[in-house]
């Protein structure tokens, strides 16, 4: 019986989980290019006001796609700035995905679902020796737990590196309650247009 309650009670939650991912993809794809930019802009500088990334020196960001968060010029700065920036490659087949280096987003080409990836050819990275991990999603909440897109790609990726963990939203995506689940992993740190939210305190 207890059993049969859990499981009516995750499947509630993972609907809930699936109707507010439509609604806030729903509500990001209404903003323009320039809206997108400069909320971005914005996180952007939120983010190298952040005292751990100045610390850090290997990066594993993501390609922005459909209305995320624009990472474009983040990456360049930090290539710039000599540190070690990896994007990933999504392998389908094993539900996966490996950092591989990027020198120049001149290099990248269009991967797995439309998303520009490094060459599969690329040096990769042990995940463990990552120092900071900036992850994408749909939605997140106050307490630092997010909504990918379906795949759980991220959430298996996670288990592998003890890296800071940051989010990358803007501030509609941000709500009190995802109602996560046993696998979803926790951001030590939100970044938003208008905030930083630092859940867990991370020194490298």
């Amino acid at each position: 019986m207890n059993h049969f309650l859990l499981t009516n009670i995750d499947m509630e939650n993972k609907n809930k989980k699936i109707k507010l991912r439509k609604s806030i993809i729903d509500i990001r794809n209404t903003l323009s290019e320039e809206k997108i930019t400069i909320l971005s802009n914005e996180i952007s500088k939120n983010f190298f006001a952040i005292e751990d990334i100045k610390n850090a020196s290997k990066f594993m960001l993501y390609s922005d796609f459909r209305n995320e968060v624009k990472t474009r010029e983040i990456i360049e700065i930090l290539i710039k700035n000599k540190k070690e920036v990896y994007l990933p490659i999504t392998i389908k087949d094993e539900k996966k995905i490996i950092p591989k280096k990027v020198n120049s987003l001149n290099d990248l080409k269009i991967g797995s679902y439309g998303i520009l990836e490094p060459s599969y050819s690329s040096s990769s990275i042990d995940p463990s020796l990552l120092d900071v991990v900036v992850v994408p999603g749909s939605v997140f909440d106050i307490s630092g737990y997010r909504i990918g897109y379906g795949g759980g790609y991220y959430d298996r990726f996670l288990e592998k590196t003890n890296a800071i963990k940051i989010g990358f939203a803007f501030s509609f995506q941000v709500i009190d309650n995802i109602f996560p689940e046993s696998h979803d992993k926790k951001m030590d740190i939100l970044v938003t247009e208008n905030e930083v939210f630092n859940f867990k305190k991370n020194h490298l």
